[in-house]
């Protein structure tokens, strides 16, 4: 069993009376108290026992179950079925969003520029206005512009640092479990290095903006790669959030733009946690797509529109661009769980 697994059921392992009363932490002998899983790891072999019931008669179940409903809606199936055998192929790079950091406590980024922006004398009717019309980048040239750049930088760690491995939750604990070569991400916080780490799979290289000319010349050796392209929330030479930025980040010839257009061509991206709105990447991926006719596809969880009008223009959008949205509509989180853990193989 993948560590990444392990962790989750070692949340699951409680203390039961004979009566199925749960005990709340753990139980007292004489003054000494016993932590349930420290019980249980003293016998390795009743733990793998144990682990490997919990795999099969509870996590498994629930999430085949969860995942079936999901795969029933739309096109889902087949566009499933496809994305399990290239995850098998391991010709699948995932690219993970910051609606991936949300069960972690941290906010997507239109709610951490309103965060921000109370440090500012700007209106908020101002920054909605721009936000409504996915402007973002203009949204963070407005908020920088009413505070100095030495406050701005401290919110922004404030706002995006995770403080403890414990605090990591939600979906993105899945990664580990399922891709072991490249992962690229637009978010500037260190959720899944930590996460790695802590699965014991740390990433062999950290790669942000201008770092990300090494990838290539570095691919051959079969490591482990995070190529974080809009750079790391605590290293602001390296950020990408405002215009002037990602004018050079994705202008011709830069290091972003060369890279994920490689990978647009030579890999199935899986996108997760991602909006997929008329931001930089989804203008690359077109323009990629416009000039190769024969890019791979590219697949999406994401959250199915309210109506059917609203969904079937949404999944013209994307699949123009070869992206093949896998919708989902329920819980955002629990749902993308449910997709994940059918990508694991345990074999």
């Amino acid at each position: 069993m993948h560590r990444a697994l392990e962790l989750l059921f070692n949340e699951s392992v409680y203390f039961a009376l004979r009566d199925g009363t749960h005990i709340e932490g753990g139980v007292f002998i004489g003054g000494t108290e016993f932590l349930p899983l420290e019980v249980l790891t003293d016998d390795i072999d009743a733990y793998q026992a144990e682990a490997n019931a919990w795999l099969n008669e509870v996590w498994n179940p629930g999430q085949e179950e969860a995942r079936s409903q999901i795969l029933a809606l739309h096109s889902n199936q087949n566009r499933y079925r496809e994305l399990q055998e290239a995850t098998k192929r391991q010709q699948v790079v995932p690219f993970v969003g910051s609606g991936m950091s949300v069960q972690s406590g941290l906010p997507v980024w239109s709610e951490l520029l309103r965060k921000l922006r109370t440090n500012t004398m700007i209106e908020p009717t101002e920054l909605e206005e721009l936000l409504n019309r996915s402007e973002f980048e203009e949204a963070a040239d407005l908020v920088v512009s009413g505070m100095n750049r030495n406050l701005f930088d401290e919110q922004l760690q404030y706002n995006l640092r995770i403080d403890s491995p414990e605090n990591i939750a939600g979906a993105v604990r899945l990664i580990p479990a399922i891709f072991s070569g490249t992962i690229v991400t637009t978010n500037l916080d260190n959720i899944l290095e930590i996460h790695h780490g802590v699965c014991a799979c740390d990433f062999d290289y950290v790669l942000l903006t201008h770092d990300l000319r090494r990838y290539r010349p570095l691919k051959s050796t079969g490591s482990r790669f995070l190529l974080k392209l809009h750079g790391d929330y605590c290293r602001p030479e390296t950020r990408v959030l405002l215009t002037a930025e990602y004018e050079v980040a994705y202008g011709t010839g830069s290091e972003v733009r060369a890279e994920l257009s490689l990978l647009y061509r030579n890999n199935n991206l899986l996108f997760m946690g991602c909006s997929l709105g008329p931001d930089r990447t989804v203008r690359l991926i077109d323009e990629v797509a416009r000039e190769d006719n024969s890019m791979p596809k590219h697949y999406a969880f994401l959250k199915s529109p309210d109506s059917d009008v609203a969904r079937i223009e949404r999944e013209g959008f994307l699949t123009s661009r070869r992206v093949y949205p896998i919708w989902y509509e329920g819980d955002h989180d629990t749902s993308i769980m449910a997709l994940l853990s059918g990508l694991i193989d345990e074999q």
